[in-house]
């Protein structure tokens, strides 16, 4: 396994620096990486674990293009399968969208040099949304109730088709984010939805009642006594199961949502180098990230574990496992941050604005930095440019380099 560490332009490294020094004070262990999605350090096997598989997993929010860029990783995506989660619609390219959250399997990640990120072939990216489901009410400024959960938004939540003032009571949103307990769910994407056949969620099975055939996930009430056996888990539901419900879109006469199909997370092939971003919980002894099972077995002893905040885990998937080697707190600063490679389209010099691989960036004259080419000779439309800056709340990205390329 190769060594994989940050470059020297990425927006992350600052804040993770700091991290460091603030987690010391705290009492909080970071680990040294040996490698895999983002993260520095030496390579190598989590100690005594032979996974015996290779290539990389990833599963986390989608930062940028150029190709697909997921955890610090860019993935190249011009050859992968890009999947739905249901596996069975298949996506091109122009689907993936910024805030989206995505599985990647790929090939062995190569470690980056200054100016560009470390660089995988995608293989398979599936797309893995929160929620789809009504909005049941808003609270003014950054909270939702969607479908029995209670949705959070802030600056780095991208939305499209709406706004979050422009949300009304139900109105039906597809949610892309990160479920904590107790039903709570950071957004990282919310699009309208005009029409759909189905609700669908994810999150933590509680209240299971076997006998009334009944659970719920956050405050909704699922029934499942009317669905088949082989919609259901192999192994039966469990309280405190991770998994992904689908209904139809009208509730019974008692308020419940009839089950369609309850499913658990796929199983991850063995791979020696894994990310994983999300809330960590747990559960009795056992934890937890995104639906994604962890083994802190291997940390050393006295590592505080940041139960119930954002983390990215980095290690080795052996038997549906992610043996972790490296925990960091993720303090979202750099969610707002966005790289985007590609072609320039729409571009409309009134509102100083151009598109690429769908995100609109604003640019500033004067305070963009330019590269290789001007804004006012080289912004056109068919031109070949990476973008970076900051998501604004207004849903577009303030610019602050813009690089033209060949």
């Amino acid at each position: 396994m190769k060594k994989t560490t940050f470059p020297t332009d990425s927006p992350r490294i600052p804040r993770r620096l700091a991290l460091v020094t603030l987690l010391a004070s705290a009492g909080l262990v970071v680990l040294p990486s040996c490698g895999g999605g983002g993260g520095g350090g030496a390579g190598g096997d989590v100690a005594g674990v032979d996974t015996g598989g290779t290539g990389s997993f990833s599963t986390g929010r989608i930062t940028g293009f150029g190709s697909v860029i997921v955890n610090g990783v860019r993935y190249e995506d011009n050859a992968a399968r890009i999947v739905d989660e249901d596996g069975d619609k298949v996506l091109g390219t122009q689907d993936l969208r910024l805030g989206m959250v995505v599985s990647v399997r790929g090939g062995s990640v190569t470690p980056g040099t200054a100016g560009s990120l470390p660089l995988a072939t995608a293989t398979t990216i599936t797309v893995e949304s929160q929620i789809k489901g009504p909005v049941e009410s808003r609270t003014a400024p950054d909270t939702l109730v969607v479908f029995g959960q209670t949705v959070k938004v802030d600056a780095a939540t991208v939305f499209e088709g709406t706004s979050f003032a422009g949300i009304a009571i139900g109105d039906v949103l597809e949610v892309s984010g990160f479920a904590g307990a107790g039903g709570v769910v950071t957004a990282s994407r919310i699009e309208r939805e005009d029409t759909t056949s189905e609700f669908k969620v994810r999150g933590f099975v509680t209240g299971l009642d076997t006998a009334a055939r009944s659970f719920r996930v956050g405050t909704a009430t699922f029934a499942y006594a009317g669905t088949p056996a082989d919609r259901l888990p192999d192994a039966g539901l469990a309280e405190g199961q991770f998994v992904r419900v689908r209904t139809s879109t009208t509730p019974n006469a008692g308020g419940q949502w009839l089950v369609t199909r309850v499913e658990l997370r796929s199983r991850i092939e063995d791979c020696d180098e894994s990310e994983v971003e999300g809330i960590l919980l747990q559960s009795g002894t056992s934890f937890s990230v995104n639906g994604v099972a962890i083994d802190v077995s291997r940390l050393p002893a006295g590592t505080v574990l940041p139960v119930g905040l954002r983390v990215e885990v980095e290690g080795a998937i052996a038997n549906n496992v992610l043996v972790a080697r490296r925990i960091e707190l993720d303090d979202g600063g750099g969610d707002s941050q966005v790289d985007a490679r590609g072609t320039v389209s729409s571009v409309n010099l009134a509102a100083r604005t151009f598109v690429v691989r769908g995100v609109t960036f604003h640019y500033t004259p004067g305070l963009t930095q330019e590269k290789d080419g001007t804004l006012a000779a080289s912004l056109v439309n068919g031109a070949t440019v990476r973008a970076r800056g900051q998501l604004t709340g207004s849903g577009t990205v303030e610019a602050s380099e813009i690089d033209f390329q060949p």
